[in-house]
């Protein structure tokens, strides 16, 4: 059973993420670090479920980006979702999709043919107990990645991996 979007935003306003908690920005960092390397000279991107602190845009603004920030709660700016972006970042989401089918696939459409998407999440490791495994446990996170899961999307969506860690981190490019 999923909560509700009132529930849901409940739980989220509990959050204290913050563009100057040098923490949060080091998270954040796992995934803006490996993706400078992919990041055109001059590049267009959304953030994609950005929080109440769009802290990846500010971070891809001192790239250089044109960056927007999108977010069903905080910022439900839906005329950013007609758009194509030559960069899209999703932290902490893709594991809120209750619908993951049409998530990734409204996810996915917001490319520009060569662009890349660069999410974060949890991975679900192979061996693990999942009884035990901590990310489970919060409601709203209803679906979970490993890398069999990336590489069906990659081959559902017309993606491929160009970038994965071991934990948290991967980056498409649109083929």
């Amino acid at each position: 059973m999923h909560l509700s979007f009132e529930e849901e935003s409940k739980r989220y306003s509990y959050h204290q993420n913050s563009n100057q908690d040098q923490g949060y920005v080091d998270f954040l960092n796992r995934l803006v670090s490996p993706l400078t390397k992919f990041l055109p000279k001059e590049f267009t991107s959304l953030d994609y479920g950005c929080g109440p602190a769009p802290t990846v845009s500010r971070l891809l603004k001192e790239k250089g980006g044109d960056v927007h920030d999108y977010d069903p709660l905080f910022f439900p700016h839906k005329n950013l979702l007609n758009e194509k972006y030559d960069v899209v970042t999703s932290t902490e989401v893709v594991e809120h999709f209750k619908n993951p089918s049409v998530s990734w696939d409204e996810l996915t459409s917001l490319i520009k043919p060569s662009g890349v998407l660069a999410v974060m999440t949890q991975f679900l490791p192979e061996d693990v107990d999942y009884q035990a495994w901590w990310y489970k446990n919060d409601p709203t996170h209803v679906v979970f990645y490993n890398d069999k899961t990336f590489a069906f999307l990659a081959n559902r969506f017309g993606l491929e991996i160009v970038f994965k860690d071991q934990k948290s981190v991967v980056i498409f490019r649109k083929k």
